[in-house]
């Protein structure tokens, strides 16, 4: 048997001792005595004398310990998992943009074409429609309205919908990603019938912060009509959940704590979140990369958060299983289409006239098939050296593939794409640990039967693995 690369052993001053393991996703909380075991079993070699069966059983079940070879056939099996899920010839992603024009002008926007005034034609509608029906083996469409400001083209949104809804065809349902100045009374009346099953609206701190960073495009304030607007969504008949993002960086950081305790109170009992968002920007973005948080202080700003006021950040501390996630940009059958009918395969592209990797006027409509190919398989990080030998690989999964080909293949500088756990894996596993001792204290004093004692010296700890969900095209890391 052999010690798992995966494997992270170690002592936490304040909760004890842990053994983790990447591949398996799994935290065991063991005893000192099999701590020490467990130190000459990964520095000195294996010796079975060291571990009883039962323990023993348990680490070779969450690959702790494996066979020579064992691991690379698993990560080839993960790697075949990810291009099965992504080149799924049944299922057919859209990000839809049926405007990239927008009524705000915030500094720190990816898009340079907010003044493009080109709508989605009743032409390029048929044609859109043309597209879907062309890819003959889907059976499956999810959707997300992204812009510009989408609302801007609300009645787009209604046509194109209820055209889709009339194919034979499962409509998985909508995202909508709105700066939300446009919610009213009407639109969210709509929503249902719509498919809309999650909208994401940002805001930016508290109201004199934000109006300095997300504001009119002909100048003005927005703070108090997106409230608004989220008070009238929350009041609907809107059987969907909201997002609210707060986009963070060095110029705003020391209003989000008050900004996530306002909407928690305004909101309570409301199926609404709400989360930080990492603004990030080019090095040649006007909005001056020194401006957005890196990764170090990107990990500080969320550990602060929760020891201050106990806010979690998206997804908890703990690794998501990661396995199960595909990304529109390297999903074949995944494409963001803008409003002139042109086709990306990233949000972030968005714009872009380098990027475009064809239309949906042509009649083959991929003219730009080594884009696909850079996006699709280049960026795959269990073909790059440097992932392989990275002990996060498996809950990383190579991080932002917009990142990866900018960074690696087009030789885009100041780049981060590699995950946070890379570096600050104990930090994060000693957060999940304390949540998840909290949570134990809080439930043994609320629970009259007395607790099973521990005989075993070692436990799982980790979460139980929850089963995916409807997957829109890609959930946006921006706006």
């Amino acid at each position: 048997m052999l010690w798992s690369r995966y494997n992270t052993l170690f002592h936490s001053k304040r909760f004890g001792y842990f053994l983790y393991n990447a591949l398996s996703n799994t935290l065991l909380e063991i005893d000192q005595a099999r701590y020490r075991s467990l130190e000459k079993a990964r520095d000195c070699g294996l010796g079975s004398e060291h571990l009883e069966n039962r323990f023993f059983s348990l680490l070779r079940k969450h690959k702790m310990l494996v066979t020579d070879g064992e691991e690379n056939r698993l990560l080839l099996a993960r790697q075949a998992r990810r291009h099965t899920l992504g080149f799924d010839a049944s299922r057919l992603g859209l990000t839809l943009c049926p405007t990239l024009q927008c009524n705000f002008r915030c500094p720190y926007c990816f898009e340079r074409s907010q003044q493009n005034a080109a709508i989605m034609t009743p032409e390029t509608i048929g044609r859109l429609l043309a597209f879907i029906k062309s890819h003959r083996e889907v059976h499956h469409l999810a959707l997300a309205w992204y812009g510009g400001e989408p609302l801007l083209c609300f009645r787009v949104i209604r046509d194109i919908t209820e055209r889709i809804k009339s194919l034979n065809l499962d409509f998985e349902g909508a995202a909508l990603v709105t700066n939300g100045y446009l919610l009213d009374r009407k639109k969210c009346d709509q929503l249902n019938a719509l498919k809309i099953l999650s909208v994401q609206i940002t805001l930016d701190g508290p109201e004199e912060i934000h109006n300095q960073r997300r504001f009119l495009a002909g100048g003005g304030p927005t703070f108090q009509q997106i409230l608004a607007n989220l008070d009238t969504l929350m009041g609907s008949t809107y059987e969907g959940s909201c997002d609210i993002r707060i986009n963070i960086d060095k110029h705003n950081i020391a209003g989000y704590a008050a900004l996530h305790a306002s909407l928690r109170e305004r909101f309570k009992g409301k199926q609404l979140s709400i989360y930080a968002g990492h603004v990030h920007t080019s090095l040649e973005h006007s909005y001056k990369h020194s401006r957005c948080l890196d990764l170090q202080e990107w990990t500080d700003f969320n550990f602060e958060m929760y020891r201050r006021g106990g806010l979690m950040p998206t997804g908890d501390f703990y690794p998501a299983d990661i396995v199960d996630s595909v990304c529109v940009g390297t999903a074949p059958n995944r494409f963001v289409v803008g409003p002139e009918g042109e086709l990306y395969k990233c949000w972030e592209d968005v714009g872009k006239p380098t990027m475009v990797i064809g239309s949906i006027h042509q009649a083959e409509p991929v003219t730009n098939p080594d884009l696909c190919a850079q996006y699709c398989i280049g960026t795959d990080p269990y073909s790059d050296p440097d992932c392989l030998a990275c002990s996060v690989l498996p809950i990383c999964g190579g991080g932002c593939p917009n990142k990866r080909l900018r960074a690696k293949q087009l030789g885009e500088h100041g780049l981060e794409f590699c995950s946070p756990y890379k570096e600050h894996l104990i930090d994060y596993l000693e957060a999940y640990i304390d949540t998840f001792l909290n949570r134990e204290i809080c439930t043994a004093v609320l629970n009259p039967v007395p607790p099973k004692p521990d005989r075993d010296g070692y436990r799982i700890i980790s979460p139980e693995k929850k089963p995916a969900g409807v997957l829109f095209p890609q959930q946006t890391d921006r706006c």
